[in-house]
C-alpha cells in the first residue's frame, strides 16, 4: 500500500504534503480537538482514494504523559478532502504503541 502511495506521488498525481495539511486542517476544524501527529497514509484500493490515520488529543491533562490521544481514520475523496472519520481507538500519550494496536 506505501508503495502505491510513493508511485502516485512521484507521478504526480496525489500530492501527499497537500493531502496531509488539508486533512489536519478539516479534522481540526471539524471536531474542536488539538491535533497531535499524523501516523500513516495509504490508499483505498478500490477508489484510490487517501486514507489518513492520525492522532487528535482529546483530553489535555497534567503532565502531559497523561493527555489522551485520540486515533482516527480518515477517508477522503481523490482531492484529499475528508469524507468520513471515525475514532478507531484511543491511548494515554506516555502508554507504549505497538504496531498490532493500529
Amino acid at each position: 500500500m506505501v508503495k502505491q502511495v510513493q508511485q502516485q506521488v512521484r507521478s504526480g498525481s496525489l500530492d501527499m504534503k497537500r493531502v496531509m495539511d488539508t486533512v489536519k486542517a478539516e479534522m481540526v476544524g471539524l471536531t474542536s480537538l488539538p491535533f497531535h501527529t499524523i501516523t500513516g497514509v495509504a490508499l483505498d484500493e478500490e477508489t484510490h482514494a487517501p486514507i489518513v490515520t492520525m492522532e487528535l488529543v482529546e483530553r489535555k491533562a497534567i503532565p502531559d504523559s497523561m493527555d489522551l490521544l485520540g486515533l482516527y481514520e480518515v477517508m477522503t475523496d481523490e482531492a484529499g478532502m475528508v469524507k468520513t472519520f471515525k475514532r478507531v481507538s484511543m491511548r494515554k500519550r506516555g502508554d507504549a504503541v505497538s504496531n498490532t494496536e493500529y
